[in-house]
């Protein structure tokens, strides 16, 4: 074995661009979640870069390629002893050292996917320790079954050129898994994304990393390599295209989240059989990859009822599933003459081959991740508190805000929402940072200007008060529940600053405790003449009291009068919406 400089080159390069992979899929998983989580979210990708590296150098590796067991590696690579320049028997023609780390950005980015089904819920502590012993349980084996030397499915026959099962489909179904285990977010149904530009720039960086996943895995620069180079950007564009097809047709617009959503998943349905398939079959494979990861994300989870928030089961482990079947359809050995190919070169063993290693690798990963799971449960906290989610973990658990303002996204809501939901109860007092719990007098201060006037009698009306609320956007949905529950629907909101030292609230800056100058807010203003001024301060009190100083103000005013330009109605009837229900404004 003889190192070639020019294949030592490409795949010094191609592993580059997967370790951008990683990075990326922060950028892809950011710009999905609320603004307040998006720290967290993007945390969770660099926190499986530091975990991983250091348990594929100390045991990782030799676990997936040392040996030449059936089922896991031994202890021949651990702390990369034997591991140097020298070329191995996987990698003829490059270092050794350097198949090893394009191995670990293979591993570093499969757990990494995961987080995505468990954004904007899992302590941070709990997706540690489930990302080491994940890949130390999981990944370790798999990749060993199907790639190392002795390994079960490899000596079957089943063929996977760059990870469709080794990352998609093990990281798609454990996805799943820790997405059940854990639970849905808080009012998940009102989550909507925070940017979506972040997204696609993610989504362009993935990509860009993708080119060197899959023409990478050929492990040289040659002819294998140019075919996987063809054959993803073939499938990814097809499934981007039948992706925003189904958003066309079903739902009357085409979005840019669908576009970069279908293209991912293009890219996860050809993985596995990049290096073995012609460019007509890639287009064939992304087309139908597109469309079954499409309704797996529409309609598939809302049918089970499952809360995977950024879609890693929906577009990585049924796109990896569908790569694995297509894989022993369409291989051939016209394109790699070093494999048998599947059904279109007359040979179902190859199909019946994969179909056995995507039914393992599913069970063997839905167990082992509900074991972790469930021990490291019982050993600390998985889920983030209610009043944490509420709060956005990134300030919660961390400490931090992601940018100086919040984004409205997520926060609006039609001005006639007349959606009745019962009122929410008090919520408890609780510490935060350390800081005394006080009366709720103080922590929600009422300034009330209104006078005791019954009514204006110029132009017929009762009496009508506006009640301005200023809170921290993360009580939003907390008091926006409380207010629908008596009778006060439909509203939109306004960001606003909170400036001067806001006292009470404290944020983190490299470790070091700083006071917060500058908070975010939202003004909700609701004008009313039915329902009892009292009842609307108490209920707002209530949804907004955590026993912290700065939980919020109530400012009350006189109104003289209210039109609605549309019909002309004046004062009461103005504010009437769906028999008895007030009208909540928002100010600009």
């Amino acid at each position: 074995m003889e190192i070639n400089m020019a294949d030592t080159t490409f795949m010094f390069l191609a592993t580059v661009m997967v370790l951008l992979m990683t990075p990326a899929l922060s950028l892809f998983y950011g710009g999905m979640v609320r603004a307040k989580n998006v720290l967290s979210t993007t945390m969770h990708s660099y926190a499986a870069i530091v975990v991983v590296v250091i348990q594929w150098i100390l045991l990782g590796y030799s676990l997936s390629f040392g040996g030449d067991n059936s089922i896991i590696g031994d202890f021949s690579f651990a702390f990369l002893k034997n591991v140097g320049f020298a070329p191995a028997d996987y990698a003829p023609t490059i270092p050794h050292q350097l198949f090893m780390m394009f191995q670990l950005a293979f591993a570093i980015i499969t757990p990494a996917i995961i987080s995505g089904s468990v954004a904007e819920r899992m302590k941070f502590p709990a997706y540690l320790a489930f990302v080491l012993l994940w890949s130390t349980l999981v990944y370790d084996p798999i990749a060993h079954w199907v790639w190392g030397n002795g390994g079960w499915i490899r000596e079957m026959g089943a063929l996977d050129f760059a990870g469709g099962t080794v990352i998609h489909v093990s990281a798609g179904i454990s996805a799943l898994v820790a997405a059940i285990f854990v639970g849905k977010r808080t009012n998940k149904d009102s989550v909507r994304p925070h940017n979506i530009p972040m997204t696609m720039i993610g989504a362009g960086l993935l990509l860009f990393g993708w080119f060197g996943f899959n023409a990478g895995s050929a492990l040289s620069m040659n002819g294998i390599a140019m075919n996987a180079f063809i054959t993803t950007t073939v499938s990814g564009a097809a499934a981007g295209f039948s992706w925003l097809m189904c958003e066309w047709v079903l739902h009357k617009k085409p979005t840019a989240l669908g576009l970069v959503s279908g293209i991912i998943a293009g890219l996860g349905s050809i993985t596995q059989s990049a290096g073995y398939v012609s460019p007509f079959s890639a287009l064939l494979i992304g087309f139908v990859g597109g469309i079954l990861c499409f309704f797996a994300v529409t309609e598939l989870k809302k049918r089970i009822g499952y809360d995977d928030a950024l879609d890693a089961f929906g577009c990585h482990g049924v796109g990896g599933i569908w790569g694995g079947i297509s894989a022993g359809i369409f291989a051939t050995s016209t394109i790699n003459p070093d494999i048998t190919g599947g059904l279109v070169d007359g040979n179902a063993a190859l199909l019946i081959a994969e179909i056995i290693s995507i039914l393992a690798v599913t069970v063997y990963s839905a167990i082992v991740s509900f074991v972790i799971l469930k021990l490291i449960s019982l050993v600390m906290p998985v889920r983030a508190s209610e009043e944490e989610e509420e709060d956005g973990l990134d300030y919660s658990l961390h400490g931090e805000t992601a940018y100086g303002s919040v984004s409205a996204a997520g926060l609006a809501v039609g001005s006639h929402d007349a959606v009745a939901i019962p009122a929410s109860p008090a919520v408890s007092p609780k510490k935060q940072f350390g800081a005394e719990v006080v009366a709720m007098d103080e922590a929600v201060v009422v300034e009330n200007h209104a006078t005791a006037t019954p009514g204006n009698k110029a132009h017929k009306t009762k009496k009508m008060t506006k009640v301005e609320i200023l809170i921290n956007e993360s009580k939003f949905d907390h008091l926006k529940k409380a207010l629908n529950g008596i009778g006060i629907t439909g509203m939109t909101v306004v960001n606003v600053f909170g400036y001067g030292v806001q006292k009470g609230h404290t944020t983190y800056y490299r470790g070091v405790e700083t006071d917060a100058d500058l908070l975010p807010k939202v003004r909700v203003e609701v004008v009313i003449s039915k329902v009892p001024l009292q009842q609307v301060i108490e209920t707002a009190r209530k949804a907004l009291y955590t026993g912290n100083i700065g939980d919020g103000k109530i400012f009350v005013y006189d109104v003289e009068n209210v039109i609605r330009v549309s019909t002309g109605e004046e004062g009461a009837q103005a504010l009437a919406y769906n028999g008895d229900a007030e009208l909540l404004r928002a100010t600009s």
